[in-house]
């Protein structure tokens, strides 16, 4: 019974994308994910944990719960990472206390401004209790989305001259070498794909 209910939330949250038009169709299956807990601390770098999906356009979806061992620590949080290709090039998207941080990676990481909103959030210090929010990624064709409890913060324009195919994965960004560095939770995880 909870399984159905949860696939019935899941869909009327992918109608609702489409009808917003961040979605080509509101068609298509849905992979849930086991809870992640991590930490990583190495100032200014960040981990990531590739899935086995596959994917072009979807969406990601997760509650996350992230803390930070030091009050004074760079950018720093929870993300998904996407259009992993064999020899590593990939995006990342991370949460931070005070924005959303877009990057694209090939040898070094590149950060990607918003095409519109700011992605800018506003969230307590992360050293001082942990932070919560729900967190979605979206990527349709050559734009991505970005909503924060359920409230579009960025959208952003992708290189069409790099394959957006790729996988999927969950990231860490520490923002500090000390103690634990960052610590993130991350939980109904879940990934949408359209149906062929």
């Amino acid at each position: 019974m909870a399984a159905t209910q949860q696939i019935e939330t899941w869909n009327t949250e992918a109608q609702e994308y489409f009808e917003l038009g961040y979605l080509k169709t509101a068609q298509g299956t849905f992979t849930e994910y086991d809870d992640f807990n991590e930490e990583w601390a190495q100032l200014g770098w960040y981990n990531r944990w590739t899935l086995a999906h596959q994917a072009g356009d979807f969406y990601m979806s997760g509650h996350f719960r992230w803390s930070s061992a030091y009050r004074s620590a760079d950018l720093s949080g929870c993300g998904f990472t996407f259009a992993e290709q064999r020899n590593g090039d990939h995006y990342a998207v991370f949460l931070d206390q005070s924005k959303v941080l877009f990057a694209q990676t090939d040898d070094y990481y590149y950060p990607i401004g918003t095409t519109r909103g700011t992605g800018r959030v506003k969230f307590d210090n992360p050293a001082d209790h942990p932070v919560e929010a729900d967190f979605t990624l979206i990527v349709n064709d050559a734009y991505a989305y970005v909503l924060v409890n359920d409230e579009l913060v960025g959208e952003y324009t992708l290189s069409q001259s790099k394959s957006l195919s790729g996988k999927v994965g969950l990231a860490l960004l520490s923002g500090t070498n000390k103690d634990y560095g960052t610590r993130c939770l991350m939980n109904d995880l879940h990934l949408w794909i359209p149906a062929k």
